[in-house]
């Protein structure tokens, strides 16, 4: 079992999870959540009288160097296929690497703090030969936010393309709306479409097959129909892109991780940099994505100040 900082916080312990992979169970007095130390992926969060805000697919595979399907996986170094035509893992290489849990605490509101991280190796540098480092904080309490820090440790210059890959959690997808995009073009990604997507009014619905890229996407977002009612405010940093994905009935009946019917239980609203929205940066830079999400009952599409 990897190694973990010691003592650990009340509401946190390491337990063997699925499939081989070491897990971190929190449970504060906010909320439970479960992070894997694989990928650095939270699998589970879910405030106290509340269902679970995160998808899971019940087929996803749990095993060393596969990428487990749901949660919130890290895209990095690249979002997508390889980029370069290499034959690389698509998404890159960090959701499938192991992470080491560097600091974990609780804070005085209740709400519990850990800090991952992941370090450039021989493996790393073989599939991408940058010197790096990537750390993930994730805060858990009555609300969620995570933060993707990366540094560039090397001595020439770094690019990359990255995302917080949420599933989100449905009671039904008929009824599921993402608001915020209206009025925005956007980079269809399906085969066979046509990929520059007209702006079309009103809420993002879910009518079968979707795959976008939106580039100028707003810091605010909104997610209706999530699991439990209400709807779940996505507040971004360090972004430009929002990617919004689901399968559709068909793709989804073929894959194995997923399986019949499992695309009406989610959609992915991701928090990213992807298509032109490109991450530079010279030696000793850093750059930080951050994804922060909250319920509210109340509609609100305003961007934050």
């Amino acid at each position: 079992m990897p190694h973990a900082p010691a003592p650990l916080p009340s509401s946190t312990r390491v337990a063997a999870g699925r499939g081989r992979l070491t897990e971190l169970h929190i449970h504060n007095r906010h909320a439970r959540a479960v992070v894997a130390l694989q990928g650095a992926q939270l699998l589970s969060f879910q405030p106290h009288g509340e269902p679970d805000w995160l998808y899971l697919s019940p087929n996803a595979v749990f095993a060393p160097g596969r990428p487990v399907r749901g949660g919130v996986p890290v895209c990095w170094p690249w979002f997508g296929p390889d980029p370069q035509g290499l034959g690389r893992p698509a998404h890159g290489f960090a959701r499938q690497s192991p992470w080491v849990l560097r600091h974990a605490l609780d804070e005085g509101d209740g709400c519990t703090l850990l800090e991952l991280e992941l370090t450039d190796d021989a493996a790393t540098r073989a599939l991408w030969p940058h010197r790096f480092r990537l750390r993930l904080e994730i805060r858990v309490g009555d609300t969620l936010a995570l933060a993707l820090t990366t540094r560039n440790l090397g001595d020439t210059h770094l690019t990359l393309t990255q995302a917080l890959h949420s599933y989100f959690a449905l009671d039904r997808i008929e009824g599921a709306r993402v608001h915020g995009l209206d009025g925005l073009g956007f980079i269809d990604q399906v085969p066979g479409a046509n990929p520059q997507g007209a702006p079309a009014p009103g809420p993002l619905t879910f009518a079968g097959r979707l795959d976008r890229i939106y580039p100028n996407a707003p810091t605010r977002l909104q997610l209706e129909g999530a699991a439990g009612g209400g709807r779940l405010t996505l507040d971004s940093e360090g972004s430009r892109s929002a990617v919004v994905w689901n399968p559709g009935a068909e793709l989804a009946a073929g894959m194995a991780d997923l399986g019949p019917g499992e695309h009406s239980r989610f959609v992915c609203v991701e928090t990213a940099n992807a298509g032109d929205d490109v991450v530079t940066l010279a030696p000793g830079a850093e750059h930080r994505l951050a994804l922060a999400i909250a319920r509210t009952t109340e509609p609100s599409h305003r961007s934050p100040p």
